[in-house]
């Protein structure tokens, strides 16, 4: 790369002492006008060289490789984004029935599981509750759940223990 552009900087260069010593040189007069067009001429010519050398199909190649990395990347980000903020929807709805059932004196440890819905939020589908709860206290909770959070009772857990599995 460096070599190219070494390369065809001597070549502007060059052209460049050519065209001042050829004008130099010239007679005043018409001939010095057409002279002086001649020299633009190869001076252009000699700046833009390069682009005939162009490999545009390579160009579209890596353009096109660079899209698709550039979409994988993003489709990563994407996911690891979506992912975290998953976990944290899921400790907020935990954390709101731990609230709810405190209010109703019941003291449990809550896990939520959540699925992306249709617009792509985040819903609460499946929860699990841990702790010593009687039977009253439960069907309180379960009916909580399903009024608050649309989890219906099939897709809850009770575990007696305190701390979930």
């Amino acid at each position: 790369m460096m070599e190219g552009v070494r390369n065809w900087l001597l070549t502007v260069i060059a052209a460049s002492v050519l065209c001042a010593l050829a004008e130099g040189l010239m007679p005043v007069g018409a001939v010095k006008g057409a002279g002086r067009f001649t020299c633009a001429m190869v001076l252009l010519c000699a700046i833009l060289s390069p682009v005939a050398g162009l490999d545009l199909e390579r160009g579209r190649g890596w353009l096109e490789g660079y899209l698709e990395r550039l979409e994988e990347e993003r489709t990563v980000l994407r996911q690891q984004v979506d992912a975290g903020t998953k976990v944290i929807i899921e400790e907020k709805y935990a954390a709101y029935i731990v609230d709810k059932a405190a209010e109703k004196g019941i003291t449990c440890t809550v896990r939520v599981k959540c699925e992306a819905g249709e617009a792509g939020i985040y819903i609460p589908d499946w929860v699990e509750v841990g702790g010593v709860l009687e039977q009253r206290e439960r069907e309180r909770l379960a009916e909580l759940i399903e009024e608050d959070l649309g989890v219906l009772p099939g897709r809850q857990a009770y575990y007696i223990k305190e701390e979930l599995p």
